[in-house]
């Protein structure tokens, strides 16, 4: 048989529980539950754990949902984001295909600089007898376009250089 006051110093001070104190004593639960009941603080303490056990219990289930929830939202705005680049995509693509698409003047100008001349701030189509039909025959120039026509100008200027030296070495 096991020591009583052993069993009580066990559960109400040590604060074991009773599956380790019976693992300790070799003995039934139900025996040690049996022991426990004849004092009378087994029943506050039961009471007490009980309470405990309850708002820890309780915590972990806040932090579970709480965690729940989070990874909720963030496959929410995964999905959100993958929806959203899927509009942008068929937004681009029926772009692409429609038929009734038109290009602005101002891309067709910036697609063909090389069909044009710098005259009084204003590009101007070098050969307006094979110029097409969309391109306009002069453009005024915006300070946007206009140091991009430079550059490609001087660009064309220089490689027209490097071709008249490299002939001039070649002979």
């Amino acid at each position: 048989m096991c020591d009583k006051n052993k069993i009580y110093h066990m559960y109400i001070i040590e604060k074991k529980t009773i599956i380790e104190i019976a693992k300790e004593e070799n003995v039934s639960k139900q025996m040690i539950s049996k022991i426990l009941k004849e004092f009378p603080e087994y029943e506050i303490e039961k009471e007490r754990r009980k309470a405990e056990n309850n708002l820890k219990r309780k915590e972990k289930k806040r932090e579970y949902i709480k965690h729940k929830r989070e990874l909720e939202r963030k496959e929410q705005e995964e999905e959100e984001r993958l929806w959203w680049g899927m509009i942008e995509q068929q937004r681009i693509h029926a772009q692409m295909i429609s038929k009734k698409r038109r290009i602005s003047t101002a891309q067709l100008v910036k697609l063909s600089l090389s069909q044009y001349i710098e005259v009084n701030e204003k590009l101007k189509y070098i050969d307006p007898s094979h110029k097409p039909a969309d391109l306009p025959g002069t453009y005024n120039v915006h300070n946007i376009i206009l140091p991009q026509f430079r550059d490609y100008a001087n660009e064309i200027e220089s490689e027209k250089w490097n071709s008249k030296v490299e002939e001039e070495a070649l002979k």
